[in-house]
């Protein structure tokens, strides 16, 4: 792992910057347990395996950001979740200065944030912890689509450049940007809770009242989008009530998704 130069970050994180590594997250969960501190980034150019939610590979060639950012929230792990909340927003807001006025930047829950209907973010939390009541470490890690994208993805997909980022937008940028605002979240939900985080997500939430499919584990419902509760469960609304997801895959069908 060879060390690449180090762009400014927030002075409460640390950025650990690196040419290629096998997982950012798999980094950063290396360091969380040998002590690292809370704000730590760990950034790689490329990655050898690294991997989205559920075990899917994420492709992760030179061009892209990919980062994971630790944190030792001391909640438990059903509240520390929000924080992929703040970091779907940090998402957001940060590439939305990188595009044409025009572009739609959504979040599409749980972890993805979306340009004009087609993934170009996604989100990994992972933790560990520390007694029945309290987390030890959190992991946040986050890979936005710059340069490229994959073609053969569940979910269409697309990348910054092709929404018409400009020539000078850098993966640099984008980490400056992504972090220190994820870093505001962090220090507003830690003060004031999950309200206004909950606020800022369901301004920019995708597919809101739309027909959606949602695939659990072992069972597929369908429904509408509802809202999100005050924990940021997805309320699915079906014909005889409604329905609280906390974990699962969701779809739209193309004639319903938003324009």
């Amino acid at each position: 792992m060879t060390a690449l130069p180090r762009p400014t970050l927030s002075s409460a994180l640390s950025l650990v910057a690196l040419d290629t590594v096998d997982s950012t997250n798999e980094e950063a969960r290396r360091r969380a347990q040998d002590g690292a501190a809370d704000g730590t980034v760990v950034w790689a150019k490329a990655q050898t395996s690294g991997r989205g939610r559920r075990g899917r590979k994420w492709v992760s060639e030179p061009g892209n950001l990919y980062c994971s950012i630790i944190v030792r929230p001391h909640y438990p792990a059903s509240v520390a979740m929000q924080l992929s909340f703040v970091a779907a927003t940090a998402v957001a807001s940060g590439i939305r200065r990188f595009l044409p006025a025009h572009c739609q930047v959504t979040c599409k829950w749980p972890n993805d944030v979306l340009v004009e209907g087609r993934k170009v973010a996604g989100l990994l939390l992972e933790s560990a912890a520390q007694g029945p009541d309290s987390l030890d470490w959190l992991v946040v890690g986050i890979g936005i689509n710059l340069e490229h994208f994959p073609d053969d993805a569940a979910y269409p997909a697309t990348c910054l450049r092709r929404e018409g980022a400009g020539p000078g937008t850098t993966v640099e940028d984008l980490l400056v940007t992504v972090c220190n605002r994820f870093q505001t979240g962090l220090v507003m939900w830690r003060n004031l809770g999950f309200a206004p985080v909950r606020r800022d997500w369901m301004r920019r939430a995708h597919g809101m009242g739309a027909p959606i499919i949602v695939r659990l584990a072992n069972s597929t419902l369908e429904g509408t989008f509802h809202t999100l509760d005050a924990d940021g469960a997805l309320i699915l609304r079906q014909p005889d009530g409604d329905r609280r997801i906390t974990a699962g895959d969701v779809f739209y069908a193309p004639a319903a998704a938003p324009a």
